[in-house]
């Protein structure tokens, strides 16, 4: 994948929803060693409606949703360090490939964001890679609830050391976090 140049470009990048990508190289411990997996992404967002917009429009599919109130227990209440007492909670899931993704939003209280900076990466962001059978028909759709792109779609190679390529772009979701979204080239 080739990343263009932002300021401060200190992330980390999770191919989260991809498939093809670092797979065989994931496991190259000891012998017999089974590398870990990653089943789900889940981002707290500050409007979900928006958020589940973006996403389904990328090709995520809802598979799932609950909406909790204080009789019903407040997703993650009790076990996550919520920085307010929250009394309405909704999560939502969507599914890619063979992981998912898990949108989540508390009443209170407002994502404030942590810095001034939001068209810029930096330390602690996450670059959320999706992998698509159309690029041009998730931009299309993309545009058309005005997302933000940094560039206009792109060719890629891998760099990662596998011969995957391809076409990409990247997005803003509504709370500001990149989205690559990808679609590989035929494998020969």
């Amino acid at each position: 994948m080739t990343i263009p140049r932002f300021p401060r470009l200190a992330c980390v990048v999770l191919a989260v929803l991809a498939m093809g990508f670092g797979g065989e190289a994931a496991a190259q411990g000891s012998p017999g060693a089974r590398a870990a997996g990653l089943k789900r992404l889940t981002l707290v967002v500050s409007d979900i409606d928006k958020s589940l917009d973006f996403y389904q429009r990328v090709g995520l599919v809802k598979s799932s949703e609950k909406n909790a109130s204080e009789a019903d227990s407040v997703y993650g209440a009790a076990e996550l360090p919520l920085t307010a007492d929250s009394t309405r909670s909704r999560v939502v899931v969507l599914n890619g490939d063979d992981q998912s993704l898990a949108l989540v939003w508390y009443d209170r209280p407002a994502l404030p964001s942590a810095r001034g900076n939001l068209l810029g990466i930096g330390t602690g962001d996450v670059i959320i890679g999706i992998v698509v059978p159309d690029l041009e028909g998730a931009y299309s759709r993309l545009n058309q609830i005005g997302t933000r792109f940094p560039l206009p779609p792109g060719r890629f190679t891998a760099a990662d050391g596998t011969a995957a390529s391809g076409r990409h772009l990247y997005a803003y979701d509504p709370d500001g976090r990149m989205v690559e979204v990808m679609q590989l080239d035929a494998r020969k």
